[in-house]
């Protein structure tokens, strides 16, 4: 099952999860959902507590509002690709989401969706990891090609053993 853990997706995601695993007790499904809710809410106090020298990328303090995405998922037979989707197409030009330490050190690339399903590259590069000291990253980082309608934002991050967390995803409301 992949570790996403966006804010407020991590429940429809782990109920799929388990629906594709087959039935469960009911106190497994009960135990299994505490634990994740209690995981998610973890992660988003570690995150709002970040110091400034975790934050990277070249829009972090861009004037503007975040469209934050409440949808995400795991893509069908890709386990270290993360899916977000948006209610209604942004017009943006930056993109944002929090990784831990391996995650950051393993992404490969960021894609965005526009409204008729077209995935266009917004970020590929060499990930530069973690500043010392930083659990997680927020990154948020101008799009490679400049502004657009995005739907959805493809997270893609290289395969490891230890677990990684991608979350807190948003897009940057262009004017």
């Amino acid at each position: 099952m992949p570790r996403a853990i966006p804010r407020a997706t991590a429940l429809p995601v782990l109920l799929i999860a388990l629906a594709a695993c087959g039935r469960k007790p009911a106190t497994d499904t009960n135990e299994t959902l505490a634990k994740a809710r209690q995981e998610a809410q973890a992660i988003q106090a570690r995150l709002a507590a970040l110091p400034p020298q975790c934050t990277v990328g070249d829009a972090g303090g861009t004037a503007g509002q975040w469209i934050d995405s409440r949808n995400g998922a795991g893509e069908p037979g890709q386990p270290y690709t993360y899916v977000f989707t948006f209610k209604t197409p942004v017009r943006t030009g930056a993109f944002r989401i929090a990784l831990n330490a391996k995650a950051a050190q393993n992404l490969e690339k960021v894609e965005t969706r526009d409204a008729g399903g077209a995935w266009t590259a917004a970020w590929t590069g060499a990930p530069a990891g973690a500043p010392a000291g930083c659990e997680f990253v927020k990154m948020a980082q101008r799009f490679e090609a400049g502004a657009r309608e995005v739907a959805a934002l493809r997270i893609i991050v290289r395969p490891d053993t230890e677990k990684v967390v991608v979350a807190d995803p948003g897009l940057l409301q262009a004017d």
